[in-house]
């Protein structure tokens, strides 16, 4: 009998009264199970198994192709946004079935877990929809090794400095990216390459600080700590400036909307070449869209924030 902590990635009627789920689990990768029983009204699942569902489960492991067997689950977590929230509501749904797709059974990939999850936690708060889903999509490519390189030429390691990002973007400049390289091509490599997209250095700008990696969590801790030690005595002007920088780059940094819609292409058309294919449920991007309340201010300078939604994403 093994347990794990799992989030439910999909589920299937199997006959009148069974499941068949996938699950990914922190401690065994993604699985999948039958769970017989769970369609009956008094069974042993308690109605944990919803879809998005955080649970922890009891099953008993089969060899082969054999699914594995669920005896046991608990709800941990339910994802609920607010009614209100389509934005995060059909990214959840979108983020699912993408790590689905580019996961393999039986890998486990604690780091993957977790991101999975603290991603749904900032799509339930429903705040920088947009901007989250694109920031996990390529934390997701670095935890399945296909993180694509954007610091040098891929394929004669000329560097590719913030400098000259900035340089770049002042003259209106573009840079080439090799789809099925994985990276920048330099002007010199770009014309020995197929599959290759121009992509603007405003976006690669932008990308770049959608998908830096924050603080050290120590560091996040021991700062948060010393602010709630300061706020007691301290004056509102204070607290504020204090709060101020605890905000997050990637999310508070003010970018054109026409450039976000052009890393979400380039993100596209990176995981086509990946999959092969159109990612499913790929049609509820331009929904996440229409319904992010940060895309409503064009300029984003002044978010919203949600003190539900400070999990890290990395």
């Amino acid at each position: 009998m093994e347990n794990a902590e799992a989030l439910v990635l999909r589920t299937v009627d199997f006959s009148e009264s069974s499941l068949i789920l996938t699950l990914l689990t922190r401690e065994f990768g993604k699985i999948e199970g039958m769970a017989k029983g769970a369609r009956r009204t008094k069974n042993p699942f308690e109605t944990s198994l919803d879809l998005l569902a955080r649970i922890r489960v009891s099953f008993l492991r089969k060899k082969g192709d054999v699914l594995d067997l669920l005896t046991e689950a608990k709800l941990l977590r339910r994802f609920r946004p607010s009614p209100s929230n389509f934005a995060g509501l059909y990214a959840a749904y979108y983020w699912i079935s993408l790590i689905d797709a580019l996961t393999e059974n039986g890998d486990p990939q604690p780091g993957l877990f977790d991101l999975a999850v603290a991603t749904l936690n900032r799509f339930e708060a429903g705040t920088h929809v947009v901007r989250t889903l694109l920031r996990a999509e390529w934390f997701l490519l670095r935890q399945i090794g296909q993180q694509p390189v954007l610091d040098r030429c891929v394929a004669c390691g000329k560097p590719v400095t913030e400098t000259n990002i900035v340089r770049a973007k002042e003259c209106n400049q573009r840079f080439s990216f090799g789809l099925s390289d994985g990276g920048i091509l330099c002007s010199r490599c770009r014309t020995a390459h197929r599959q290759v997209m121009s992509v603007s250095a405003g976006a690669l700008h932008d990308l770049k600080i959608l998908i830096r990696p924050k603080r050290a969590e120590r560091a996040l801790q021991d700062d948060r700590r010393r602010d709630e030690q300061m706020i007691g005595g301290a004056t509102p002007r204070e607290n504020a400036l204090h709060e101020a920088t605890l905000r997050e780059e990637w999310a508070e940094t003010p970018m054109e909307r026409s450039t976000i819609n052009e890393i979400r292409g380039w993100t596209n058309q990176y995981f086509w070449q990946i999959l092969g294919k159109r990612p499913q449920l790929q049609g509820a991007l331009a929904l996440i869209a229409r319904y992010d309340p940060a895309q409503d201010d064009p300029a984003q300078n002044n978010p919203a924030q949600d003190d539900s939604a400070q999990d890290d994403l990395e």
